[in-house]
């Protein structure tokens, strides 16, 4: 009888046995591990950058208008193309400031006239004069009829000078080599004086305009080197300050600032820039930009600690500086971070460094 139970139970013993070696299988795993780049996260003193928006401006901005009155006749341009210094762009009917000018230069035939008649008609009491044949007070008179025909003789060359010029402008030139970007008339539109008629730009030369606080702006002098990102293209250029307004805006506090932009011909006048002005230095930490990564909606890091293993960190980032990015808070001067990281890796990962 008991042998009979032994044999029942020995089946029964292995099958436990069995058992219990599969669950204590994964305890025994092979440790994981993987090989990747690192890098010493640094404290380091930079300068401080303040960002500021600005305006992309041509090298020269012309609205053209006219002096002259009349209907525009005919157009020789249109936005968008490029034209030479001194070609037409648009053409007021001239009849009008002709009709000006024409009246101008026989009012000037008629003041000439008058002086003549008044210089020889001095002349004739001044021999008068001394032949003791007419008193003091007739001379004086053809003396004054002179001086005042001579005033009007001047009086009527500007006048003809004057409506020489509004006649000139009846015909709209480029005043430099540039480009057609915006036209405010048609073919029979009425110009009258001061009207804005056409704008011209340069072609090659951008320049950014924008405001900084005034105690910003006493870092700033012209030669300094900046960066700006194209809001329309994110595209980082750089630039050089050119101008800065000797003095602060009484009712905004800001400084007027000028920079040159580098290699920056086709960009488009009226497009938005931000400029970054580098100021005193501080102390920031600075890490790799490619060890960190987004995820989740966390910004994330993953340090290697004393152990050799990984450890997932998250983040607040601030400025990019080229290929490093400051860290606001998550990582220390010195902490080791892993580099050319796009995704998480399994806490307590073995890290073998492979650049040291």
């Amino acid at each position: 009888m008991k042998t009979r139970i032994l044999i029942l139970l020995f089946p029964a013993l292995a099958a436990l046995m069995s058992s219990c070696s599969h669950d204590t299988e994964p305890a025994h795993a092979a440790e994981q591990f993987m090989k990747a780049r690192t890098a010493s996260v640094v404290a380091r003193d930079v300068p401080r950058l303040i960002s500021v928006r600005g305006t992309i401006h041509a090298e020269d901005d012309a609205v053209l208008s006219s002096r002259a009155m009349g209907p525009v006749v005919r157009e020789r341009a249109k936005p968008g193309d490029r034209v030479r210094k001194g070609d037409v762009l648009l053409e007021i009917e001239e009849r009008m400031n002709n009709g000006m000018l024409s009246q101008a230069t026989g009012a000037l035939a008629q003041a000439q006239a008058a002086q003549s008649l008044a210089a020889t008609n001095l002349r004739r009491f001044e021999a008068l004069f001394d032949a003791q044949a007419c008193s003091q007070l007739e001379l004086d008179m053809a003396r004054m009829q002179f001086e005042t025909a001579e005033g009007a003789v001047k009086q009527a060359r500007g006048s003809v000078d004057a409506a020489g010029a509004v006649a000139s402008e009846s015909t709209i030139r480029a005043p430099f080599d540039g480009v057609v970007v915006e036209k405010f008339v048609n073919v029979g539109d009425l110009v009258a004086p001061g009207r804005p008629l056409i704008r011209v730009q340069t072609v090659n030369g951008r320049k950014l305009h924008f405001f900084v606080r005034a105690a910003d702006g006493a870092h700033l002098v012209a030669g300094t080197e900046i960066e700006c990102t194209l809001d329309n293209s994110g595209k980082r250029i750089g630039a050089t300050i050119a101008d800065v307004s000797p003095s602060a805006d009484p009712m905004t506090h800001t400084i007027a600032v000028t920079a040159q932009l580098n290699d920056a011909d086709s960009l488009s006048a009226g497009h938005a820039a931000t400029a970054e002005i580098p100021c005193e230095t501080t102390l920031v930490v600075l890490a790799s930009k490619s060890a960190v990564f987004s995820t989740g909606g966390l910004t994330l890091t993953t340090i290697v600690d004393q152990n050799s293993q990984a450890r997932t960190r998250v983040v607040t980032t601030g400025r990019v500086r080229g290929d490093e990015i400051e860290i606001l808070s998550g990582l220390k001067s010195g902490d080791i971070v892993v580099l050319d990281r796009s995704g998480l890796i399994a806490e307590g990962t073995r890290i073998e460094r492979t650049n040291g």
